[in-house]
């Protein structure tokens, strides 16, 4: 019984992240866009300017539409914390930040160059930048899950 539960385990992360890829391309992709990402979109459909459009989200930070910016810049980065905490769970070749961080990178310009030919969105550099960065930043709480984990397991068996 406790192999056979074992294996039921060991597929849960298989399933959240194919439960959360799902969701993130629907939103990517299917989702109708709301007010956050049309402000002028025609001159934003494509960016490949690092950081132009986190600088400009962060001159609006004083202005009244904070929803925007916050949507922007923080959506970005939530929205790919589950794939930096799962991927090393699901894929366990995929062991180091580096690697980690190569795959998200990889993966979310795949997803802009999509928005851009399929012009479902805005292909921008920055969404890559920030969608990397929440990657890491969900790989670094795997880490720091991981350490406490082993923490309170040393600590019950003394």
């Amino acid at each position: 019984m406790p192999s056979r539960l074992n294996k039921l385990v060991r597929k849960i992360p298989g399933v959240l992240f194919l439960i959360y890829f799902t969701y993130l391309l629907y939103r990517l992709f299917f989702f109708a866009y709301s007010e956050y990402f049309r402000f002028s979109v025609e001159d934003l459909r494509f960016n490949l300017i690092p950081f132009k459009t986190i600088l400009t989200y962060i001159s609006w930070v004083n202005d009244d539409n904070i929803d925007v910016w916050f949507y922007n810049l923080f959506g970005n980065v939530l929205a790919f914390m589950p794939m930096g905490f799962l991927l090393p769970l699901v894929f366990t070749k995929l062991k180091s930040a580096k690697a980690i961080m190569i795959t998200i990178f990889i993966t979310s310009s795949v997803l802009e160059g999509i928005q851009l030919i399929s012009k479902l969105g805005t292909a921008d550099i920055d969404d890559v930048i920030l969608n990397t960065l929440g990657g890491f930043l969900g790989y670094l709480l795997l880490m720091k899950s991981r350490r406490l984990l082993r923490k309170s397991v040393r600590l019950e068996e003394d």
